[in-house]
């Protein structure tokens, strides 16, 4: 290989995510440049079918329907629990030893529950957050730097040519 279109390499790069030829391992001198600004690029990611990218697996509308559920459901829960431990401590059950642990136990609970759901919602954003700018990487304009024309002229250096 010798010529390549510059628009075919460039959309190539730009497809394939990389900076270097896949078969010879030459390095290319790219500019990439975001096609669209933050906040605008996750309103489009947010609004795109499965079909469309397909290393995105789980679905952002999912995990946003599950964390309206769990949230209400952890802070209900923790209320219930708070209740039944102001009414242990309330009614002295100091020298009842059963009521001290179901007190420490819903404690325990609460602290667990919440944290739980915590960790949850962190490693949600997370993932979406590495999936969604992974996307964005990708949907990037490539312009090769140090190129004119509109063919770019490609040295083949392990052959020498």
């Amino acid at each position: 290989m010798g010529a390549i279109h510059l628009k075919c390499l460039e959309r190539w790069l730009e497809e394939s995510n990389r900076n270097n030829c896949e078969l010879c391992g030459y390095e290319f001198r790219v500019e990439r440049t975001p096609r669209y600004h933050a906040l605008r690029s996750v309103i489009i990611w947010f609004c795109l079918d499965r079909d469309e990218h397909e290393t995105y697996t789980r679905s952002v509308r999912a995990d946003l329907l599950r964390c309206l559920i769990v949230t209400p459901m952890t802070i209900a829960c923790s209320y219930i629990c708070v209740i039944a431990v102001d009414f242990y401590t309330m009614n002295n059950y100091d020298n009842f030893p059963p009521a001290r642990w179901t007190t420490c136990s819903l404690l325990s609970m609460i602290a667990l529950l919440i944290l739980s759901c915590f960790i949850w919602i962190y490693m949600a954003l997370q993932y979406h957050q590495k999936a969604w700018f992974f996307w964005w990487q990708k949907t990037s304009v490539v312009k090769l730097v140090g190129v004119t024309g509109g063919t770019a002229l490609i040295k083949n250096e392990k052959r020498g040519v």
